[in-house]
């Protein structure tokens, strides 16, 4: 059998999309690893494989051109993430959820520990490793991206709290608007509210009770996590933007995105 077809055929039956160096050495370890890295190096070129990283490799189905074929974005981030803790989060958690429109060509991977180089490129798709420390780092399930394969990934109450945390990883706050409003009957609010003392971030809740406000969600509730998660300090509605508009006192928020936008987002 043809030492090309061995990989793909070993691999493939493991039910895996990609595997490493160290695999191929430990699984075909009659073979001088010297021959095995050439033998990857040559399929990478052919297109057989794409090389995610150093010693990372993901396999092209049979079925498509090697040179065209773009993978699953959240199967790549399994994979770059194989054997440590991640999910993937914030806008590319959105994606999943089925609660935004526009996708991104940014896969976010939240991460427990602090990945270098922060950024990747593999086949025109960036990807971002952002760093959670462990108080932060919770809410995340096994989810079905297709009718074969589950990542890691936040649930939605986390994808809105980690959102609320940091804007500018969620497409700035109009995008994360659209999504409390999309979201506003399919979540808990237990769990939400659970979830913003869990992560310890007042301006998240804030924000949250802002756009409730703005939306007409109503909930009783909202008033005393508002009055809970107040400070002195006053921070802006959207990190994605300047800090700059005017300070709303209520919230403990400066209103640097226009509101009248917000809504028309939402509601066109």
């Amino acid at each position: 059998m043809n030492f090309e077809w061995e990989i793909i055929k070993r691999f493939s039956e493991a039910e895996t999309t990609c595997f490493s160096y160290e695999e191929a050495k430990s699984g075909f370890a009659k073979k001088n690893p010297t021959y095995i890295a050439q033998v990857l190096s040559k399929m990478v070129s052919e297109n057989k494989l794409i090389k995610l990283q150093r010693g990372l490799y993901y396999i092209v189905p049979l079925e498509h051109n090697g040179k065209n074929f773009i993978p699953n974005w959240h199967l790549v981030a399994k994979c770059l993430m194989k054997g440590k803790n991640y999910y993937v989060g914030y806008y590319s958690a959105m994606q999943i959820h089925n609660i935004i429109t526009q996708p991104s060509l940014t896969e976010i991977i939240v991460t427990d520990i602090q990945v270098k180089p922060a950024k990747l490129e593999i086949q025109g798709v960036r990807f971002q490793f952002v760093y959670h420390n462990k108080q932060r780092f919770f809410g995340s399930e096994k989810t079905w991206i297709d009718d074969y394969s589950k990542i890691n990934c936040s649930d939605i109450e986390k994808t809105i709290v980690d959102s609320l945390i940091n804007p500018h990883y969620s497409g700035g706050i109009v995008e994360i608007a659209k999504a409390v409003y999309e979201t506003r009957n399919k979540i808990s609010k237990d769990k939400l509210f659970t979830y913003f003392t869990k992560a310890g971030s007042k301006v998240a809740a804030r924000r949250y009770v802002f756009m409730c406000d703005l939306l007409e969600i109503n909930d009783s509730h909202h008033e005393s996590l508002l009055q809970n998660n107040l400070t002195g300090s006053i921070l802006s509605l959207d990190t994605s933007l300047p800090d700059e508009g005017k300070i709303d006192t209520k919230y403990g928020l400066r209103i640097n995105r226009d509101v009248q936008t917000i809504k028309e987002s939402v509601y066109t």
